[in-house]
């Protein structure tokens, strides 16, 4: 993608962030949106979609009043007083039930109704799902992500939390949930659940660069 003069760059590649400050001087011409205007402002009539409108304005009254004082917990709890629902999933990983348990015990003091369902629910065998036995590891029970939305589902809840699913099973949950979904807890066992530890500790960064530049892509 080429603007007529300049090589238009992807917004990681943005050193200076003038969106931030609305542009003062100008949209530069390498800034990715010059590709996308149309898009840009298409998108602005959605937010007016009932639905729409109701999650964005309640997700920009709990910044204004989180002024980045509040833990994503408490962030994550007033997203839901505040958008009025009374019925929460929380879909969680099996090894994250103790932190799991102390959110619902939070979201039940505010009030809140929890419907709780654990990625290994049923206990489901890989094969059941199509997992081959050379991919087996650990215990010999699947995740469920989709029974874990189905179940909600059919529990009526009217917003659901990622508990620390893994990675491609959150992929599944958000798919198959009926009602809108948030993140509570990213699961990362090697960072003590905080994925960006691995970019900006040294010892992570240089073992992530290493392992990618030996390992061939599959």
């Amino acid at each position: 993608m080429t603007t007529e003069n300049n090589k238009v760059i992807m917004c990681h590649q943005c050193k200076r962030n003038e969106c931030l400050s609305h542009y003062p001087n100008g949209m530069p011409e390498y800034c990715l949106a010059n590709n996308f205007l149309d898009v840009i402002e298409r998108t602005k009539a959605r937010y007016f979609e009932p639905e729409i409108a109701r999650i964005h304005l309640t997700t920009a009254k709990i910044l204004k009043r989180s002024s980045s004082q509040w833990p994503r917990v408490r962030e994550a709890i007033e997203f839901a007083r505040e958008l009025g629902v009374k019925k929460v999933g929380v879909a969680v990983c099996v090894v994250l039930l103790r932190e799991a348990r102390e959110f619902a015990r939070f979201l039940n003091r505010a009030g809140l109704e929890v419907v709780s369902v654990s990625c290994l629910v049923g206990g489901v065998e890989p094969k059941e799902t199509g997992v081959p036995d050379e991919y087996l590891y650990g215990r010999m029970i699947a995740c469920n992500p989709i029974a874990q939305a189905e179940i909600m589902n059919r529990e009526g809840t009217e917003l659901n939390y990622i508990y620390g699913l893994c990675t491609g099973h959150d992929t599944l949950f958000i798919k198959h949930s009926e009602a809108p979904v948030t993140c509570v807890v990213v699961k990362d066992m090697v960072t003590a659940n905080n994925p960006s530890g691995a970019l900006f500790s040294a010892y992570h960064r240089e073992k992530l660069w290493d392992e990618l530049a030996a390992e061939p892509t599959p």
